[in-house]
């Protein structure tokens, strides 16, 4: 995968072996587990699939929110070989087109209003608005055609997640085989932190220290490159205890639920929401970050990566976990080293949420080929070995299988790292591979997480804008123009941006959203006691 991919994507969905109680499937079986809640073994079916007959060729378009790879002629090879056996056992190839992922938001709207003729599209609720797509019919509905087309999905993905993926009452979303939690975290050069002896990282005030540290220290590095409001967006949620639920893109919210007692409260009310403000406002008179910030479309990760600054706040752990030994391999001769701090670590009460639609394949209303696409999906499904070549790449070239069956990228070659394929679509908890070259913390973390994670009580939760899609487009438009520069920290008054802010979201409908929110919500969590 892509950098951008990483941060947007497969990167966003932490896998977690947690959410029991993610009950029945569809056939009536019941599940516990992530890794086994999807029901058989990954071989069965495998012979019985319900393909029959010849089936006439067909060229699948595929769009998602990818980097195109550093080496081209290594993913010709890989597309080469993948397209082979596509063609051999499903009489298919699919034709990918690489878009990148700085600016995934508009790219991904120039794609759907393009009418293209994607087969297979990248859909994932929040940063990639699948409930407001599906709503508009950018994608076909899926009910009648997976039961016949992908008929092991179907059966082996549990009936709580198809609901999850419903919108309006219909599935226009192919879900993968996996649950996970999105954990933003605050990544950092380690090295640094050792040189000039800063604290360690267990606090946001900890993490102030550090990028002052930088900034005293380090004249040629700026200490952290996140694009517009990514500070704020990434970390402010999970210095509370409150639960997202309108999420626009990046972790940012117009309302969220306090669980303590049953309110839907709008953000910018929040008492904790103005005193982040006077703290962004305070890293940004430091030179924490740069003054054009708004404009910036930089990963702040890649940022790290190539030694322009010394932190992000927009890392996950499952990329954490290639840019460690990435860092290490391609540095750790110039003493390099990364660490890594979850926000949540620093927080008790916040809240982190598993997941199982996070990351889905939709396909697009002008598609011609949407049977096919579904017969590729539930195949890749069911054979490990493709889906290993479409997650890791060419066995030999990208990676090497270990005795104990681990993925091992330490032996191969410059340029070899693979990123040809968006993989985070086909997410699979039965066949995923330990790394053997993985951060040595990376089990460790992963039982934090997995003893925080509890499941997401919005998981399927579409707000019906109806009664205030004007309004609610306004409160947007105000986010953009009041909220990003306040959040950013680049305005010279908090208390006078803020009540600008406040006073002008209230003027867009705030008030009258927030009511019809609320009831929605209460309505939600009502049905779903029953």
């Amino acid at each position: 995968m892509g950098n951008s991919l990483k941060k947007l994507t497969a990167g966003l969905m932490v896998s977690a072996m947690v959410l029991g109680s993610i009950a029945c499937s569809s056939n009536g079986n019941s599940n516990s587990g992530s890794s086994s809640s999807n029901g058989k073994a990954p071989a069965e079916g495998a012979e019985s699939s319900g393909y029959a007959g010849d089936l006439e060729y067909v060229k699948l378009k595929m769009y998602a929110i990818s980097d195109a790879p550093n080496n081209t002629d290594l993913a010709k090879e890989y597309w080469d070989k993948l397209n082979d056996r596509l063609k051999k056992e499903l009489n298919t190839t699919i034709d990918f087109t690489y878009a990148a992922g700085n600016d995934y938001k508009n790219n991904y709207a120039l794609a759907i209003a393009s009418g293209e003729k994607y087969d297979l599209m990248q859909a994932a609720p929040g940063w990639l608005d699948y409930q407001s797509y599906a709503a508009k019919n950018a994608f076909i509905p899926l009910d009648d055609l997976l039961p016949q087309y992908a008929p092991y999905l179907w059966e082996n993905i549990p009936k709580t997640t198809w609901d999850a993926a419903s919108v309006n009452g219909k599935i226009y979303g192919v879900p993968g085989m996996d649950t996970g939690v999105t954990a933003p975290a605050f990544v950092y050069r380690e090295d640094l932190r050792k040189k000039h002896n800063l604290p360690e990282i267990k606090s946001m005030d900890d993490i102030e220290t550090y990028l002052q540290g930088i900034k005293d220290n380090e004249p040629g590095i700026i200490p952290s490159d996140d694009y517009q409001s990514q500070v704020y967006g990434t970390s402010w949620i999970y210095t509370t205890h409150y639960i997202g639920i309108d999420e626009i893109h990046d972790r940012l919210f117009n309302f969220v639920y306090d669980p303590t007692n049953g309110q839907v409260l709008s953000v910018v009310e929040t008492p904790e929401f103005k005193e982040f403000m006077y703290k962004m406002k305070d890293w940004a008179d430091r030179g924490f970050w740069s003054s054009s910030v708004l404009t910036s479309t930089n990963w702040g990760v890649s940022q790290v990566l190539n030694g322009v600054a010394a932190a992000s706040f927009n890392e996950q752990l499952p990329g954490y976990n290639n840019h460690a030994t990435q860092v290490a391999k391609e540095h750790g001769d110039e003493g390099w080293e990364l660490n890594y701090f979850m926000y949540f670590e620093g927080n008790p009460d916040s809240v982190l949420q598993g997941s199982t639609t996070g990351s889905m394949t939709a396909i697009s209303t002008n598609a011609e080929h949407p049977e096919r696409a579904l017969m590729v999906l539930d195949y890749i499904q069911q054979h490990e070995d493709l889906w290993d070549f479409i997650t890791y790449g060419m066995e030999g070239v990208n990676y090497n299988l270990t005795e104990d069956g681990t993925i091992d990228t330490s032996n191969i070659a410059d340029g070899a790292s693979f990123n040809y394929f968006p993989s985070g679509m086909f997410a699979n908890a039965n066949f995923k591979k330990r790394k053997s070259d993985a951060w040595v913390n990376y089990d460790t973390m992963m039982e934090k997480i997995n003893s925080k994670v509890v499941p997401d009580i919005f998981e399927g939760f579409v707000m019906d804008k109806s009664s205030f899609e004007t309004e609610y487009t306004a409160l947007n438009d105000v986010n953009s123009q009041y909220g990003y520069p306040l959040e950013a920290g680049l305005l010279k008054d908090v208390d006078k941006a803020y009540q600008t802010y406040l006073d002008k979201a209230k003027a867009a409908g705030l008030d009258k959203i927030r009511a019809e929110v609320e009831k929605q919500v209460n309505a939600w969590l009502a049905s779903k006691k029953q």
